[in-house]
Formats: structure tokens, C-alpha cells, sequence
């Protein structure tokens, strides 16, 4: 199965042509296949004939270069919705939930309590002791019922409610009431102080359909799968390999509900639920730890049937696989709500799949990726499964590098990820489009062309990693139980402490290189045989209890047969009780001596458990993964700090790079994915080359950002007093609204003249009717062009400008009038210049017109050499004298951000990432022309970042190779 492939955002008004070249682009970079994923800005209709036409393309495009076709199975997301067609079709499959309405009421009553809106299920009245306890439930249901309370305006109305009547107006006072919600009315038989809380049910105020409902998800398939089916199926199984969900949920709600729901709860437990709702509300004794877990129990089952194994069940009918994510995965607390026990809910799923977003990935203080990753990774071992997947690299920015997109998947490998869904390739980033998931990482990002670099490294690494057997012999238990038995709050806050310990303990395992599964409380029953034997795939010693307030009462009877066989079983911080099925006995106290308590988890303590051993300074930043496969034991080390990690790794002597990693044959102690690495130990240089070099670049390109509006007076003038605003920060449109015409000004200073100068705007840069001047002269002849984007409009300007030789003003103008008019996004002059910001605000740069080829006397960053905003592609070269043939090697030094090397205009390597330094072999001794091919992300284009760019050296010639 495909390891690496494209989530392809459609989102504008796709054209068949246009998605011909950009999947043979796909291709062609190293993806194994695509997801058309409907995406925001969507501008052709989502499965209208239109939609069907470009996915028409794109199937045929992966067909003919051999890549996957899988279906996103949602408009946008989240998934289960048909893109609204479910509940619109049948407004009585919308989502519902459970909401609480509390109260304290003092005294002999009669009280009087207006609930929340929602249908009443239950009230409860609960007296406080002395000692601030609850008291048992007293059902109050029966003193309830409707009711308004809130009165609206009084007034005199001057009709007779009727068209044929109302010319009469006889003027008579009215007033109404709304708001009619569930109320109580009720006097306590004994004075006291009570809690009054309601139990309602709620509608959602979205599009979910109820997922505890087999109905609901069964009509999902036949809008959102069976149309693929219909049109595709003679691919099924074929180019067309899968479907991925995308967090499916029950409609946001923290306790979702069903109209079947009390049927099943007593199916499942045995009792009735509806007379203990309280306790799902209020911590009112110690039997509401136990109906909450039940109720989770239940919430767990009927979503994991109704939707995950209904659409896993469905795609294996018709030959794909399934592949997704349910919820936040990191979020325990969040999904202990959405999906309980989301660990045991991928087990019908094929690829189990997380989702982390941003860039704060790998650190300890982002722990709780480590965690949801984990989910995912291990579901996979538990469950049999050859891949676990990840939605990867969403909303890390433009800033984002190649070699920070291969940090962060290197990290997703290390803690078991071997399929990657990659975020992000848009179709189009006109509009507003740009910021919704930025970076794209597609065309319009501009190290695409060094992306091949990228995509072979990982498919080569998560070959490698797949298959075979993971070698751990650590079980984390999943906290569902513990999870499920919180009182969550109204809003569902992250970190809340059982959270956070559970997070803090697994960045303690991995970064002391004791790798670990979890497994969640229903497979380790099913798995703990009656001799006491945890028959899983993987072969666990010690079964770990992290943090945990609760488990199962089962549970806890598999945990003591694995125990009393030999097997390890660790409670770390507290001793959780046991939770049974009856009521009468809701808590026990279960272990014995041979489970140990230890209340904190230590370095000295993790260093007695089955783990890899590894020495030298860094070593708790270096991640490892140890799978063994076809006789061999790997070892992939990943480094998340920026230093170079060098030392011993179970013997094996190994140098990975910083924010690097390594693929070890832990065998026959070989590194595959680093084959310089001892050149990092012991260089020898023999010359330096950091001067005389020249550097030629692409055409700048400077972001028109700044801008000053007013209404049109009439004369075109510019006003520099008028207000202004910067369009690179979204800042508002300051210009009066309406569809009067208006103006924009931008000025910037030039000396000498740019005469290939042009602007470039994209279709929605400026709206309604309008027209762009440069120093008082219309420009015309507007043309289709793709300088970082399909949308892309440009016109030629340079003999507009004016120069001179000291800097001269020249100002741009758009004009604009009519229903929605403004200018909206960043215009960009593009030519042969060089700029300077001189101020800190970036509203003013200074241009010089010029060729683009300059001469270094040394190396410097771009932005020295006029280039601040530019991102894109410079050519540095130099002639170098070769002192001999054979074991040299070029070192780099610092470079932002990929270098292309080659010598006599004969490419000899790429470099994305560290270590910068490429093998000089086949170069006979003399003298030869060096070239160097740097080229940054787009952060400094997209964004005026003004991040370090460039070849910073320093170059040197080693000996070593």
C-alpha cells in the first residue's frame, strides 16, 4: 500500500485542464496518491455534474502515472454530514445531547426553577447534608412543566391582524410572551438546602446527524460513498484504493443521546438509567464514577457500530480500505466525551490515523502528540494492522522549510506513524484561501521543485518501517475508564490534571528511549488468557497504570491473572479503584502485592524498565523506534533538538544530525540514511571559499503591503495622510463602505529604472470594477499568468515608473467602484531590483533598478543584499581549485534553505537538510567552475518574514569522504 499521499484541496472553480498538469505534477514529486478533498473557497458545486468532471480528471490522471485514488469522504469536514444532505434530507437524524441545569434552593420552599431549553428528561432534587454532601436523588420530574417567563414590548397596535381589515386600525394594547422552556414548581416535604438539577435533551444547532443511530450513517454512505461507487466502482479495488474519514462527531455535544439510548444502557448494565441521570451531572456519591463509565460504555458502542464499523464494513465490501481519525486524538479529555475509549474504537479501521496541527511537534512541552500519535501507532499493533497514518503537516505556516516538513514526519515515524496523508496541496491559493491551512505545499510553495527529496525519504523510511514486528515490551494502559468518570465542565478545557500527568509520563518514557503501546481495558480482558498470558501481537512484560483514578472491574481481574503469572503491573501516582456493573457495590479496592504503587515515576525508576540503552549528551531528545523485520533489528532514531546528537545507542556508535534522524541496521550496526555521518566526527579542511563569489537570482519581487485609502475626490491625487492599512496583515479596509468609487495608494522610492517591471495581482486582489494606475498612467493589457499561482493576473509597467539617480517617489493607484469594491489582497511588483526597507514599518522601501547578478566579496544573507522579501532561487558561482581526485567532500556550513550543487554544470547532489555536504567524487584535479543552487521558502514572499536566507557559509573543501 501507498506510505505517502496528497490531500489535493479543490477549492475555487476547477478546471479540468488545469487539475490535468497539477496531478502529473503530483506524481511526478513522489506522491503515491491523492485524496480530492473538497476544501473552503470551493467554487464549483460540491458533487454537482461540474465536480464529477474534475474528478473525472483526476482519476484518469492516476491512472495514467500509476498513483491511488481515494475518496475524502465529506464536503470539507467534519465527516458523516454529506456535506449537510443527511439532516436536510431528514431533519429528524440531527444530532442530540444531554444538557444539565443546576440550582441551589434554600429553605421551605415552594421553590420555583426555570431550566435550560431542551425536552426534560428528568429533575432531581438533591438535599446537602451538613458536611456539604449530596443526599439520594428525589425525582421531581412530576412537578414540571412548561411555562414563559419573559414578556415582550407593550404597545398599542393599529390593526386587525388581517390584510382585507387592517386599513380600519383600531388602535387596542398588546403585549406576548416567548421563551418557553421546562420549569419546576415544588415544595420540599422538609426544609432544607437542596440541589435542583435537570437532566434535558437538546437538538444540535449544526448539520450532525445522530451517529448512535445506524440510520443516520447508513444514509451518510449512500450521499457521500455510493455516489464513487456509481461512478467509479469498475476502480474499486483498483486505482481506487481507500476512503478516509475525518473527525466524525456527535455533534459537539459532551454527552450525546439517543431516543434509543435507555434501551440499550439497560441492555448493557442491567439497570435503568433514567432514575440516576443526577449522576452524570454531580458528584453525588461514589456510584457516580460507575453510571458514568456505563454510560460511556454504551456511547462507545453504538457509535463504534454505527459508524466506524458500518463504513469499515462497507469499504471492505467493495474492496478499499478505510483509513481516518475520530477526534482530536491528543485531547484524552475532549475524547473521552466525543469517542470513549477511542483507542478500541480504530479496531474495525484499517489505517488508524491522528491529526496533529501546527508546528509545536516533538518537543516535551508538546506531549500531548506524543500521546495521540501513540493512539494511533498503536491501535495498528494491536489490532493487526501494517500502517497507522496521520493527517500530517497542517497549518504549520509558511515559514515551514523542507527540512522542517521532513522534521516533523521524521518525528511521526519515530513514535510509529507510517503513512502520511499530507496536508495542504491546494489547487489554488487565490483570496482568502491562503490563509485557511497555510503553507500549500504544492506549486505555490516555492521549494515544490525540491519536494521529490522530501517524498523519498519518507516512503524509503516508512517502507522500511512497515511490516515486521514492533519490539516493545511496555503496555500503557489507555485511560478510558479514568477519563470517562470526570465531571466535565460546560466547555471542555484542555490539560485538566489527570490529562496532564498522563502527558508528562509519556514524554518520560520516550525520552528515556522506553518505548511503549498503549492498549486499552477491553482488549487487554479479551487478551489476558486463564493462565495469565497478554497474547497480543506484541510481547508485553509490564503493563503500566498511568495516573489513573478508575478501570474496570474486569480489567482489573485480567491485570492480577497477568500479575500472578509473572507479568509486571506498575500503578504510577495512585491506585485506581475498580468500577463493577452493580450499583449496590459500585467501588473495590482490587490489587494486591503483587502490584506495586509508585507515586512518582522517575528517571531511576524508568531506567529498570525494558528499554534501549543510550549514552551521551542530548540522549533526552533522541526518540527511538525498534522494529525487527526479515531477520533484522532496526532501530530509526530521531533527534529533535537543534544539536547534533553523537554517542552509543545499545553499543552502536551513531552521529544523527540535529533535528535530523537516522535508519539504523541495528544488525549489522550500518546507517543507511546517513552514510557521511562519521565525516562529522573528525573533517579536516583543506581551503575555504567564502569570497568572490557571484551570485545571480530570479526576478524580485517586492509585496505592494502597504496602502492609504479615501473616497475619489475626483482629482487622483495621492493623500498620505489619508488613512492607511497593511493588506499582509489582514488588517481592515479603511475606506467608507458603500459602492462610491474609491482610491488606493501605495508609494515606493526607486533610483535608476527597472524597465522588465510588472505587477501581478490575483483574481480576487481588487473587487467590483476598477482599474490600476502607476503615476497617473492606466494599465492595460492585463494577461493569465502563473507567477506563484494558477489565478494570477499581470501587466507589464516599467515604463511607467520613474527614476533617476537618487531615489524618486513613484505611486501606484487602484480605483475601484461598485458592489463589492476594495482591494483585498497584496498586489506585488516583480522585476530586475534590489529593496531596502530603511524604517520598521514596511511601508516604505527604497528600490535601485539593475541587473540581477551582483559579486561577493564574502557571503551574505539576501536581505543585505537587497533581497528582502524575495523567495525563490539564487545561483552562486565561483571557480575552485580541486587539489587531487577522490575522498573530498564539500561542506556548506550554514544554508537557508536547499542547496543544488554542481561542478562544471554537472549536478552532483541535492541538499534539503543537514548535514550540508556533498562527496566530490569523479572530479579530476584542477580547476573547475562551482555552482550553488539556494533556494528558500516562501515566508519571505508570503509573509515579509524576512527569515535568514541565502548561502551563509562556510564553504569549505574537506578531506574525508
Amino acid at each position: 500500500m501507498a506510505a505517502i499521499l496528497a490531500q489535493y484541496f479543490l477549492n475555487h472553480r476547477l478546471d479540468p485542464r488545469e487539475i490535468a498538469w497539477q496531478v502529473q505534477a503530483l506524481a511526478a514529486a513522489g506522491y503515491q496518491g491523492l485524496y480530492p478533498h473538497a476544501r473552503q473557497g470551493l467554487l464549483t458545486p460540491y458533487m454537482s455534474e461540474d465536480w464529477w468532471r474534475a474528478l473525472d480528471a483526476i482519476l484518469e490522471g492516476c491512472r495514467s502515472t500509476g498513483t491511488e485514488f481515494w475518496i475524502w469522504d465529506e464536503d470539507y469536514y467534519p465527516s458523516g454530514l454529506a456535506g449537510g444532505r443527511v439532516v436536510w434530507g431528514d431533519p429528524g437524524l440531527i444530532a442530540r445531547g444531554l444538557e444539565f441545569s443546576v440550582a441551589e434552593v434554600q429553605g421551605a420552599g415552594p421553590f420555583e426553577v426555570d431550566f435550560a431549553p431542551g425536552m426534560l428528561l428528568r429533575a432531581f432534587a438533591l438535599p446537602r447534608r451538613e458536611d456539604g454532601s449530596l443526599g439520594e436523588p428525589l425525582d421531581v420530574t412530576q412537578f414540571c412543566g412548561t411555562r414563559r417567563q419573559i414578556w415582550g414590548e407593550r404597545r398599542v397596535k393599529h390593526t386587525a391582524y388581517s390584510p382585507l381589515i387592517d386599513p380600519i386600525g383600531h388602535p387596542h394594547w398588546r403585549t406576548s410572551m416567548s421563551d418557553n422552556r421546562f420549569a419546576l414548581a415544588w415544595t420540599p416535604p422538609e426544609p432544607g438546602d437542596y440541589t435542583i438539577v435537570a437532566i434535558l435533551v437538546r437538538s444540535g444547532t449544526g448539520l450532525h446527524p445522530d451517529i448512535l443511530r445506524p440510520e443516520g450513517v447508513r444514509r451518510f454512505l449512500d450521499l457521500s460513498y455510493q455516489p464513487y461507487l456509481e461512478r467509479y466502482g469498475a476502480d474499486f479495488g483498483g486505482v481506487v484504493a481507500g476512503a478516509f474519514t475525518d473527525e466524525p462527531s456527535p455533534g459537539g455535544f459532551l454527552y450525546p443521546w439517543t431516543a434509543a439510548f435507555p434501551e440499550e444502557f439497560r441492555n448493557d448494565h442491567g439497570y435503568d438509567l433514567l432514575p440516576h441521570l443526577a449522576h452524570l451531572a454531580l458528584e453525588v456519591d461514589e456510584r457516580s464514577p460507575a453510571v458514568r463509565h456505563h454510560y460511556r460504555l454504551t456511547q462507545h458502542r453504538l457509535q463504534t457500530e454505527s459508524y466506524v464499523s458500518q463504513v469499515a464494513r462497507w469499504c471492505r465490501d467493495h474492496g478499499i480500505v478505510m483509513a481516518g481519525h475520530l477526534t482530536r486524538t491528543e485531547w484524552l479529555s475532549l475524547t473521552a466525551a466525543w469517542w470513549p475509549n477511542e483507542l478500541r474504537s480504530y479496531r474495525d479501521m484499517h489505517v488508524p490515523c491522528a491529526d496533529p496541527l501546527g508546528a509545536s511537534e516533538g518537543w516535551a512541552a508538546a506531549a500531548p502528540y506524543h500521546t495521540g500519535l501513540k493512539v494511533a501507532s498503536s491501535a495498528a499493533h494491536l489490532f493487526g494492522r501494517e500502517q497507522a497514518g496521520s493527517d500530517a503537516l497542517a497549518v504549520i505556516g509558511d515559514e515551514a522549510r523542507v527540512r522542517d516538513l521532513k522534521y516533523h514526519l521524521d518525528y511521526h515515524m519515530a513514535l510509529g506513524i507510517n503513512y502520511f496523508a499530507v496536508h495542504g496541496l491546494s489547487y489554488s491559493t487565490d483570496g482568502p484561501r491562503k490563509d485557511e491551512v497555510p503553507p500549500s505545499l504544492f506549486y505555490q510553495h516555492t521549494e515544490w521543485k525540491h519536494m521529490p527529496l522530501l517524498l523519498d525519504h519518507v516512503r524509503r523510511t516508512a517502507q522500511a518501517l512497515t511490516g515486521g514486528k514492533h519490539l516493545c515490551r511496555i503496555a500503557l494502559l489507555y485511560p478510558s475508564t479514568s477519563l470517562a468518570c470526570q465531571l466535565l465542565p460546560e466547555a471542555v478545557l484542555p490539560n485538566l490534571p489527570d490529562e496532564a500527568q498522563v502527558h508528562g509520563l509519556v514524554e518520560l518514557l520516550l525520552s528515556h528511549q522506553r518505548d511503549f503501546d498503549f492498549i486499552d481495558e477491553v482488549t487487554l480482558q479479551e487478551h489476558v488468557n486463564e493462565e495469565g498470558r497478554l497474547t497480543t501481537p506484541e510481547e508485553y512484560q509490564i503493563v503500566i497504570l498511568p495516573h489513573l483514578r478508575y478501570l474496570d472491574a474486569k480489567t482489573a481481574a485480567a491485570l492480577l491473572r497477568f500479575s500472578h503469572a509473572g507479568g509486571r503491573v506498575m500503578a504510577v501516582g495512585t491506585m485506581p479503584r475498580a468500577l463493577g456493573p452493580d450499583l449496590s457495590m459500585p467501588q473495590t479496592d482490587w490489587s494486591d502485592g503483587s502490584v506495586s504503587l509508585v507515586p512518582t515515576l522517575d528517571p531511576t525508576t524508568v531506567r529498570t524498565l525494558p528499554g534501549l540503552e543510550v549514552w551521551g549528551q542530548g540522549s533526552r531528545d533522541l526518540l527511538a523506534l525498534h522494529r525487527e523485520k526479515d531477520g533484522k533489528s532496526l532501530l530509526f532514531l530521531f533527534n529533535r533538538r537543534d544539536r547534533d546528537f553523537t554517542g552509543r545507542v545499545d553499543g552502536a556508535v551513531v552521529s544523527v544530525p540535529g533535528r535530523g534522524s537516522l535508519l539504523l541496521d541495528h544488525t549489522s550496526r550500518s546507517a543507511d540514511s546517513n552514510p557521511r555521518s562519521s565525516l562529522r566526527l573528525a573533517p579536516k579542511p583543506i581551503e575555504e571559499w567564502c569570497s568572490d563569489w557571484t551570485v545571480e537570482f530570479e526576478p524580485n519581487h517586492l509585496p505592494l503591503s502597504f496602502w492609504h485609502a479615501r473616497a475619489d475626490d475626483g482629482t487622483g491625487t495621492a493623500d498620505f495622510s489619508a488613512p492607511g492599512y497593511d493588506l499582509m496583515q489582514r488588517q481592515a479596509d479603511p475606506a467608507p463602505p458603500g459602492e462610491q468609487p474609491v482610491l488606493y495608494h501605495c508609494r515606493f522610492m526607486l533610483t535608476g529604472a527597472i524597465p522588465d517591471a510588472r505587477l501581478v495581482l490575483e483574481e480576487s486582489t481588487i473587487g467590483g470594477r476598477w482599474e490600476v494606475l502607476v503615476n497617473g498612467e492606466p494599465i492595460g493589457a492585463w494577461r493569465r499568468a502563473m507567477a506563484f499561482d494558477v489565478r494570477n493576473l499581470e501587466a507589464d509597467i516599467g515604463g511607467a515608473l520613474r527614476g533617476g539617480s537618487t531615489p524618486t517617489l513613484n505611486v501606484v493607484t487602484v480605483r475601484a467602484e461598485g458592489p463589492g469594491r476594495g482591494l483585498r489582497e497584496v498586489p506585488y511588483l516583480y522585476g530586475s531590483f534590489t529593496a531596502e526597507y530603511r524604517y520598521g514599518h514596511l511601508s516604505y522601501p527604497f528600490l535601485r533598478g539593475g541587473g540581477r547578478t551582483q559579486s561577493q566579496a564574502q557571503l551574505q544573507p539576501w536581505e543585505v543584499m537587497g533581497y528582502p522579501t524575495f523567495s525563490g532561487t539564487a545561483v552562486y558561482r565561483r571557480l575552485v581549485q580541486i587539489p587531487w581526485e577522490g575522498n573530498l567532500t564539500l561542506d556548506l556550513g550554514r544554508v537557508e534553505d536547499v542547496a543544488v550543487v554542481s561542478v562544471d554544470g554537472r549536478k552532483l547532489c541535492a541538499l534539503a537538510w543537514p548535514p550540508y555536504r556533498c562527496p566530490l567524487a569523479g572530479i579530476p584535479p584542477g580547476q573547475h567552475e562551482l555552482s550553488i543552487e539556494i533556494t528558500n521558502a516562501p515566508a519571505n514572499r508570503n509573509r515579509a518574514a524576512r527569515l535568514p536566507a541565502g548561502l551563509l557559509g562556510p564553504v569549505r573543501l574537506l578531506e574525508g569522504g
